[in-house]
């Protein structure tokens, strides 16, 4: 029977996270949970810890919560929902009203800017790592981040005129 400690440790650091991902791609909880779910199923089943254990589980989320989006006839590049089905973030206790501006900001980015945003902020991930994710170069992906960044801060300041 294979060692799982590393399965156990990646799952508890990174479950938050790699649930984010799957919401990004399929704005539904319960297909999320599946796809999270699926992956660390398959993981279990491996022989050993992937060299890079982080990033595999990364890269297997956002392909599964791809795959099921298929599945089921959405496309990734549907509009969003609103921001009552956003996923409850655990943020430290901040002005509230300037996390519903900035969630409300995220929500009118496109899903590609949003998606390297999350990665950062959420996930933690090294722009080196989202390169990989995404299958990017690194200067499109630090790019579009800084892009998307600059964007949340304008709508956020539009929103204080």
């Amino acid at each position: 029977m294979p060692d799982l400690q590393w399965l156990e440790e990646l799952y508890r650091g990174h479950r938050r996270p790699l649930f984010l991902i799957a919401w990004n791609v399929l704005r539904c909880q319960g297909l999320a949970e599946d796809a999270v779910h699926t992956v660390f199923g398959r993981l279990a089943g491996l022989p050993k810890a992937p060299r890079d254990a982080k990033l595999y589980a990364y890269r297997a989320v956002r392909n599964a919560a791809v795959d099921l989006a298929r599945i089921r006839g959405r496309y990734p590049s549907e509009t969003a929902g609103s921001l009552e089905t956003y996923p409850k973030l655990d943020v430290p206790a901040i002005d509230n009203e300037a996390l519903v501006e900035a969630q409300a900001a995220l929500e009118q980015l496109d899903d590609a800017a949003r998606e390297v945003i999350e990665l950062r902020l959420y996930a933690s991930l090294t722009f080196q790592e989202i390169a990989e994710l995404l299958d990017q170069p690194l200067p499109s992906v630090a790019s579009r981040y800084r892009r998307a960044i600059e964007k949340v801060r304008e709508l956020m300041e539009i929103c204080h005129e």
